[in-house]
């Protein structure tokens, strides 16, 4: 019952017109200001020079489940060159994201997207959606759903970019 309530869940993402223009490769990221978990405003604006994995998920995704830790370990390994995880939490109530994040802690930031105004800005084509934005604020690359096969593509990727 779980799986077809998150399948669901994914399908409405899919075919909801709120969704309907997708942030692509080559585009300058879209803008945004939202308050983490603890209050604090984060801009994209404010990450400029580092490379960001833009991460949109939410409670409900069982691919979103499997990915935010293998997210972190990407985080623990490459922060320190200046790579950073945002995670956008398209739930609906920020009471969802605290309790599921106290299952399943991470160190990056999250960001709870309660309006959707973000997640409509990207234009999501599925969930999860993770942008790769190179350090000039440009998408360089977008990855839709989760497979523990796009962990050597999503490292390839971000090493590349930490290089330029």
């Amino acid at each position: 019952m779980k799986f077809v309530v998150a399948a669901l869940a994914c399908l409405m993402v899919l075919v909801s017109p709120f969704y309907a223009r997708s942030a692509g490769v080559g585009d300058q990221a879209p803008a945004f200001s939202l308050k983490d978990m603890k209050g604090n405003t984060v801009t994209l604006d404010s990450l400029k020079g580092k490379v960001v994995f833009l991460d949109f998920w939410a409670s409900w995704c069982d691919p979103c489940k499997e990915e935010l830790p293998e997210l972190e370990l990407l985080y623990s390994k490459y922060g320190k060159d200046g790579f950073e995880v945002i995670g956008v939490s398209v739930d609906k109530s920020e009471s969802n994201v605290a309790a599921f994040l106290k299952k399943r802690p991470v160190s990056f930031t999250i960001l709870p997207n309660i309006k959707g105004d973000v997640a409509e800005a990207y234009g999501l084509p599925g969930m999860p959606t993770g942008y790769i934005i190179g350090k000039d604020g440009v998408i360089r690359h977008r990855h839709v759903g989760f497979a523990r096969a796009f962990l050597p593509v999503y490292e390839k990727e971000i090493t590349e970019l930490l290089k330029r």
